[in-house]
């Protein structure tokens, strides 16, 4: 036990190639570390999945410990503080207010999914943005490639929202101020993002370039968002026609 404790900590901290030394290498530098690691140079960083699945962990723990979003987003009641029905005034026969509640059930419920089954989202949209990224950068890099990209860069990400982010929707998640948290979270995703393929890509660095990355993360992270759309919309309409 105590030879297993010893390796995990020495994986943890090793100076040259440890977890706390990858999270330095893509906060300074994330474009060079992530080409190295694509170029071969595999023993100098700490595995990319190895490194998604722990900072995976941390980040469904931290969110079902603080619970970072507001009861309003993941559950819904019909109900006000008197134990009357609130409806808006166009539903009015019960017929409507039948189907009202269905929607608005199947809404939190899959909000509830999205923010609460963190582990379930993020292993499905890594892969679904790799696939976007690869798309439209198919003859610079191999999906296998754009997969190690996205890896790395989202598994930063959630661990800059564990730090930042998840704390702050824990402190203002009964205020307006969570939608603009939200808003500069999906706005650091895409810069970020932008910021590694500009370097990963390695092409002349050109205003025009950067903002090809910048516009081709924007349409990753929007397809994933449509794509989302479009499941909770599909699961909603099942609920109501089923």
């Amino acid at each position: 036990m105590s030879h297993i404790t010893h390796e995990v900590i020495h994986a943890l901290t090793h100076a040259d190639k440890g977890f706390f030394y990858l999270i330095k290498e893509l906060a300074t530098q994330p474009g060079l570390t992530i080409r190295e690691y694509l170029a071969g140079k595999h023993k100098k960083y700490f595995n990319p999945f190895s490194f998604f699945f722990i900072v995976l962990g941390i980040y469904v723990l931290s969110n079902s410990v603080l619970k970072p979003f507001h009861p309003a987003v993941t559950s819904y009641s019909p109900t006000s503080q008197t134990g009357q029905v609130q409806y808006p005034k166009e539903i009015k026969t019960p017929k409507q207010r039948a189907k009202y509640d269905k929607i608005q059930t199947r809404v939190s419920k899959a909000m509830n999914f999205f923010n609460t089954k963190t582990n379930i989202v993020l292993c499905i949209s890594t892969p679904f943005i790799a696939f976007i990224m690869f798309l439209i950068y198919r003859r610079q890099l191999f999906y296998a490639e754009h997969l190690v990209v996205i890896t790395f860069t989202n598994t930063f990400l959630n661990l800059l929202s564990i730090l930042i982010f998840t704390p702050l929707l824990y402190i203002f998640k009964d205020s307006a101020i969570s939608n603009l948290l939200m808003a500069l979270m999906m706005l650091a995703h895409i810069i970020y993002l932008s910021i590694v393929y500009y370097s990963v890509l390695d092409r002349a660095k050109t205003v025009k370039n950067y903002l090809k990355c910048l516009g081709s993360s924007f349409v990753a992270i929007l397809a994933w968002g449509i794509l989302s759309m479009l499941v909770v919309g599909g699961y909603i309409t099942y609920g109501i026609l089923f």
